[in-house]
């Protein structure tokens, strides 16, 4: 019910201070007076809280009363509350004071990080900083960074605001003062009680809105609850009691029960009365104050008061409530469970570890059943004897728990001091050791000693206590992980595919394969550096989202295609997969990546040879079915041509028809050219020849009256094996197309040479033309694809001579195209039985 909760919420601030909390902090010593002066201002803050919720009915009011008190005990001007919202699952912001409006809109807009439920479930514990502007831990806090812009400000604090285990809230406050907040244990461990104070008093306000909406419900809990539950006046008197207290106190009837004078009448004890009442008017909630009540029917009835007082609005005690819970048959087992376990050989024959006691005569006086199992000796043969030395060693020594009844520090090193024997961190004039014993029972053994002194109550040892863990199988594993991770290691560095791993894609490591791909010689040039650095910037929303996903946890890992960025600029095809991961005990995320450059120059190669293929067997068919149709029209209008008069009006027409039929006789003839599967007179040839043949045959074009034709072309070049009518047609097309690129005014140079290696030759065509955009590269030698107009190409040239150059085994392509010109690059394989000197045959 929700009394029930705000008593458990109020009882938090019942827990003492942790004993590491009440150290003193370094520095000068705070005087007596002082202190306690400090304290006062602490509790009465604490009172004003309760204040403000036992006064105020209105929430908000109480946020803000509430922000203003806490502001005025810190002597500070701002300050904001956020509050969480369960519906919308984030923080909201719910009040402030002396922040910019800039500040306040952000925060109402819900956009920070810090607003979200990520935030909630990290700050857990009062976040004090002193310094705003080189503090890194402002990212973390529930802050915006852009609190940082205001130059007023240089501390800040954040405190959670708790109800029970659950964090409602923060209190968020800023100071212009560095001194205002202090780091220190006790101020955090006040700040935490602060947080669960106002984080009970909110509640509060809350749930008793909540009881006064849902009061009929409240009704039928009270009557239908299997608890007592009592309300009193200030008095005492008892004002309204359920059905389940009437009948756990036996009494007859309600109306018995509310003629009692005084509630303290049922309390075996009547001073549970005024311990209730002491706490309960202190905290205005008490939890589980155990007591026993006195039935009417005699006996007694052991139960656990969980209750509050209730204030009027002037803050004034108008009564009490609580709810009694019947704990009897629980307190019954428990006792029945303390006999159990009252002895020492019941406590240690539970434990799962082997576990030996001597007293201080250093006679074994306890040997549990693990230990059996471990060592194969049985307490029979072990108790009572001083032979603790038999299972684990052949000879006659002293074991740790022997030397701990001594404390005999010298013995223990002497004996134990090599094998990482230390002081125990838990247990005063305790000691631990590791111990490596190579054939235990038939088997190799790694042991873990833990040896206690037993103190009696003067604090005399009686005797020791030493544990054995068994830690062979955890060495094991750690071999085992060990070799694993050596074998992880070097696959991952021989593998010839970019490994990555990196977390907000920052990169954490990285393999050599990745630091050869993108051109870096060490790990460190590329550590510490976002993934999305080394991809082309169009990709990088892609890459963004895509490990975005994967951090979410998509289903299947999935390959993506994009361009990467070595050191130099240079960008390169590359593939990579992604998937979720673990490094260095955080979650991460791993990637593989590929360089798929020459994959997708064969795709490429591939994809173009198949269609050249596909189309040069449907050119072939076609050109025949049309060439003979095509004869037949050009013989007839000959003919008719013959016939006419030189004047006569048809003859125009008809030298129409022969044009346009011979324009088809070309294309037919181009066709079947581009359909031939192979050259038809292959002889060694000169290519500085045969370019000279081509370039006179267009230098006196009118095209090229403008344009200065540059040859560079190399004396020693090695003779090719060839077509010399074939490679012509090649040349010449591609002169054309760079003349009509240039567009009559520019300059055009062809070189010849041999690419490093000896084995080809190499001719470049190199204009001054505008360039070829980037989307029509792929498309360049398809068969009828042109960007000339009508009428002026048929878009069969470069498929044409693509299909020539592969059938002397050779290569065309674009070699590089922008607003400084464009480069085509012919390469043709060098004839073998010609010397680098001797000329090849001339034609």
């Amino acid at each position: 019910m929700a009394e029930e909760a705000v008593v458990e919420a109020r009882e938090a601030l019942e827990q003492p201070e942790p004993e590491e909390l009440k150290q003193p902090e370094p520095g000068p010593v705070e005087q007596p007076e002082a202190g306690e002066k400090e304290h006062r201002r602490e509790l009465n803050l604490f009172n004003q809280i309760a204040t403000i919720t036992a006064h105020t009915l209105d929430l908000q009011e109480i946020i803000n009363e509430i922000l203003g008190t806490v502001l005025a005990f810190f002597r500070i001007d701002a300050g904001f509350l956020l509050l969480w919202d369960p519906v919308a699952q984030r923080l909201t912001y719910a009040a402030a004071r002396g922040l910019p409006q800039e500040y306040l809109a952000q925060l109402s807009g819900g956009t920070p990080e810090g607003l979200m439920e990520s935030s909630r479930s990290r700050a857990v514990k009062p976040l004090v900083i002193k310094d705003i502007h080189n503090d890194p831990r402002l990212v973390s806090s529930t802050f915006t960074d852009l609190i940082r812009g205001d130059p007023g400000f240089r501390a800040v604090a954040s405190i959670p605001l708790r109800y029970r285990d659950d964090i409602i809230g923060f209190l968020n406050l800023a100071a212009k003062s560095t001194r205002t907040f202090r780091s220190s244990r006790r101020q955090k461990y006040f700040l935490g009680i602060l947080g669960n104070q106002i984080g009970l008093a909110i509640e509060n306000a809350r749930l008793y809105h909540q009881m006064r909406r849902s009061e009929r419900r409240y009704r039928r809990i009270f009557e239908g609850s299997k608890d007592m539950i009592f309300v009193t006046d200030v008095e005492g008197r008892i004002l309204d009691l359920n059905p389940a207290g009437v009948e756990l106190l036996k009494f007859s009837s309600k109306a018995e029960a509310l003629s009692l004078p005084h509630l303290r009448e049922i309390f075996q004890d009547p001073r549970d009365w005024e311990r209730f009442q002491l706490k309960v008017e202190v905290e205005d909630y008490i939890r589980d104050l155990e007591l026993t009540l006195k039935p009417q029917s005699g006996g007694q009835v052991y139960a656990l008061l969980t209750g509050i007082v209730r204030r009027n609005k002037e803050g004034r005690i108008t009564g009490y409530e609580g709810i009694l819970k019947n704990i009897s048959e629980r307190k019954l087992k428990e006792w029945e469970l303390l006999r159990e376990k009252k002895t020492t050989e019941g406590i240690l024959e539970g434990l799962p570890v082997p576990t030996f006691v001597i007293d201080r005569t250093h006679r074994i006086i306890y040997w549990n059943r693990a230990c059996e199992e471990l060592t194969g000796f049985s307490r029979h043969e072990m108790v009572g004897t001083y032979r603790y030395w038999l299972p684990f060693y052949t000879h006659e020594r002293p074991s740790m728990a022997s030397l701990v009844v001594e404390q005999n520090i010298k013995a223990l090193e002497k004996f134990f001091g090599d094998k990482n024997l230390k002081p125990s961190p838990n247990l005063p004039g305790a000691y631990e050791a590791y111990e490596y014993f190579p054939n235990f029972r038939g088997r190799e053994r790694y042991l873990y000693h833990t040896a206690s002194p037993i103190y009696d109550d003067e604090n005399r040892i009686q005797g020791a206590v030493q544990v054995i863990l068994d830690m062979t199988k955890r060495e094991q594993l750690a071999r085992e992980l060990t070799d694993s991770e050596d074998k992880f290691r070097s696959l991952v560095e021989t593998s010839l595919d970019g490994i990555v791993l990196h977390r907000n894609l920052k990169l954490l490591y990285v393999n050599r394969a990745c630091l050869e791909m993108f051109h870096y010689q060490e790990p460190a040039q590329m550590l510490n550096r976002s993934l999305v650095q080394f991809v082309d910037p169009q990709y990088r929303p892609v890459v963004e989202r895509w490990q975005t996903q994967v951090q979410r946890g998509a289903a299947t890992p999935r390959i993506f295609e994009m361009k990467g960025v070595k050191q130099d600029g240079s960008k390169f095809d590359l593939e990579g997969v992604s998937f979720p991961t673990t490094y260095e005990g955080r979650p991460a995320i791993q990637t593989h990546i590929r360089d798929i450059t020459h994959k997708k120059h064969l795709e490429e190669h591939l994809s173009r040879t198949e269609k050249l293929a596909a189309l040069g067997q449907l050119a072939a068919g076609v050109a025949h079915e049309i060439n003979n149709p095509l004869g037949g029209i050009l013989v007839y209008s000959y003919l008719l041509l013959e016939d006419l008069d030189p004047a006569a009006p048809e003859r125009t027409q008809v030298e129409k028809i022969v044009r346009e039929a011979t324009r088809c006789k070309e294309i037919v003839q181009g066709l079947l050219e581009f359909s031939r599967h192979m050259p038809s007179k292959m002889i060694p040839l000169s290519i500085n020849a045969i370019l000279d043949e081509a370039i006179s045959l267009v230098e006196d074009h009118l095209m090229f009256q403008s344009i200065q034709l540059t040859r560079e072309l190399d004396p020693r070049l090695p003779a090719v094996y060839g077509d010399k009518s074939k490679l012509e047609q090649v040349f010449i097309n591609l002169l054309m197309n760079s003349g009509e690129s240039i567009q009559g005014e520019g300059r055009l140079t062809i070189n010849t040479g041999v690419a490093q290696g000896g084995d080809l030759v190499l001719i470049r065509f190199s204009d001054t033309g505008p360039g070829i955009p980037e989307h029509l590269l792929s498309r360049l030698f398809d068969p009828f694809f042109t960007t000339k107009e009508v009428g002026k190409g048929v878009g069969l040239g470069l498929s044409i001579s693509y299909g020539i150059i592969q059938k002397h085994m050779g290569r065309i392509y674009v070699e590089r195209t922008g607003s400084e010109g464009t480069v085509f690059v012919i390469e043709l394989p060098v004839h073998r039985e010609s010397t680098e000197s001797a000329p090849a045959h001339q034609t």
